[in-house]
C-alpha cells in the first residue's frame, strides 16, 4: 500500500474546527493495528476496516469466512434453502455481479436476458470510464467496486487505484481476478440451481503494487482526504442511507481539481433509506447536477463536463434480468 492513502483508523480519528487528525494503521501478520488499540482483521488478503467491525461480523460473517468451494460442492451446499439464508444469497449476489462485469471474460458465457454478445452488460459504462485513460492521474478511488471490473479500468489511467466496498466475497474474488486469477463460481440458472463458470481478467489484470483494496462503508471510508484525483460511485447513491452524506464523502475525498464520477438509476427503496433523504423532486438527475454546481452541502462546487443516460443490465438468472436507465455524470472540482 502506498504511505499516502493507507488506510487509517476509523474509530479515533477527530475532526476539531477545520483539522482532521487521523492515525495510520500498521500491518502485523493478519492484523491493523492502530495506536489506539483498535485492531482490524485481514481475510484472505482483504482488510476490514469499520469503525464497528463487531456488528459487521455479526451480521455478514457468511461473506467473511466462506471459502472458495468447487461451483458443483457450492450449489449443493445452497440447494437446501431457504432463498434467503446467509449461503444462497451470497451465490446469488456473486452471480450477478460477476456476470455483469466480467461475463465478457467468463467460460462460458452467460446466458439469458441480461447476456448481450457484444460485451458485457455494463460495457456503456466501462467504455466511459476506460476513455479516462486518456488524461492519466496519480491516485483514484472506486467506492462500491464490488468484483473490482470498474477498478481494472480505472486503473488503465492511474498510478494506484484503491477499490472500497461491504461485500467481503465480491472483494476477495476482485482480489483475485484483478491478480490474474481464474476464479471459479457458481452462476445461477433458476432457483437455488447453479452451473460452473469461470472468470479470468487477462490483460485486465492489475499488478498488486498499484492496487488497494478495503472492505469498508463507502459512508465512513477509513482514507484520507483530499488525495483523490478521480473518485468514482456507481449506483450508490440509492443503495445507501444517505445519498448526500455519500456526496459530501465524494466531495470530502476528491482533491483539489479533482473528477468525480458518479451513476444511478435513483430506484429508492425505504427499506435502505427514509424518505425524507432521496435527493427531491421528479427529477432526481436534475437536483443532482444542480447540487454539484451549486456546491450544496459541499465544500466545493463543480463543473459538469460529461452527463448521459445509460444502460445498466444485471442479470438474475437465465430466465431473468433488471434493466435499469442510469444517469451518468462526470464533474471537475471548482
Amino acid at each position: 500500500m502506498r504511505p499516502d492513502h493507507v488506510p487509517v483508523c476509523p474509530g479515533c480519528r477527530t475532526i476539531t474546527g477545520d483539522r482532521l487528525d487521523v492515525r495510520t494503521l500498521d500491518r502485523i501478520g493478519d492484523l491493523l493495528v492502530c495506536a489506539c488499540g483498535r485492531r482490524y482483521p485481514v481475510v484472505d488478503g482483504v482488510p476490514i476496516v469499520l469503525a464497528d467491525p463487531t456488528a459487521y461480523l455479526r451480521d455478514e460473517i457468511a461473506t467473511v469466512v466462506e471459502r472458495d468451494l468447487a461451483p458443483e460442492v457450492a450449489a449443493l451446499l445452497a440447494a437446501g434453502g431457504p432463498d434467503d439464508a446467509p449461503y444462497p444469497r451470497l451465490l446469488e449476489h456473486l452471480s450477478i455481479y460477476l456476470d455483469a462485469q466480467w461475463g465478457d471474460r467468463a467460460v462460458p458465457a452467460p446466458d439469458g436476458p441480461g447476456a448481450h454478445a457484444d460485451g458485457p452488460a455494463i460495457a456503456a459504462v466501462l467504455a466511459r470510464i476506460a476513455a479516462r485513460a486518456a488524461h492519466p492521474v496519480g491516485l483514484a478511488v472506486e467506492l462500491g467496486c464490488s468484483v473490482g471490473r470498474v477498478v481494472a479500468e480505472l486503473a488503465l489511467g492511474a498510478e494506484h487505484v484503491v477499490g472500497l466496498d461491504l461485500h467481503h466475497g465480491a472483494l476477495r474474488r476482485a482480489r483475485r481476478l484483478l491478480a490474474g486469477e481464474p476464479v471459479r463460481y457458481a452462476r445461477r440458472v433458476t432457483g437455488r440451481h447453479y452451473a460452473a463458470a469461470v472468470a479470468t481478467a487477462g490483460d485486465r489484470a492489475v499488478p498488486a503494487d498499484r492496487v488497494t483494496l478495503l472492505c469498508g462503508d463507502a459512508l465512513d471510508p477509513p482514507l484520507v482526504p483530499g488525495l483523490f484525483d478521480r473518485v468514482v460511485a456507481l449506483n450508490l447513491l440509492d443503495s445507501v442511507a444517505s445519498p448526500r452524506g455519500l456526496l459530501a464523502v465524494v466531495d470530502g475525498l476528491c482533491a483539489p481539481g479533482g473528477e468525480i464520477i458518479l451513476t444511478s438509476p435513483y430506484a429508492w427503496m425505504g427499506s435502505i433509506m427514509a424518505d425524507h433523504e432521496r435527493l427531491e423532486g421528479d427529477d432526481p438527475a436534475a437536483t443532482l447536477t444542480a447540487t454539484l454546481r451549486d456546491g450544496t452541502g459541499l465544500r466545493a462546487r463543480y463543473t459538469i463536463e460529461d452527463e448521459a443516460d445509460l444502460p445498466w443490465t444485471l442479470r438474475r438468472d437465465a430466465r431473468s434480468a433488471v434493466t435499469y436507465c442510469i444517469h451518468y455524470v462526470r464533474a471537475r472540482k471548482m
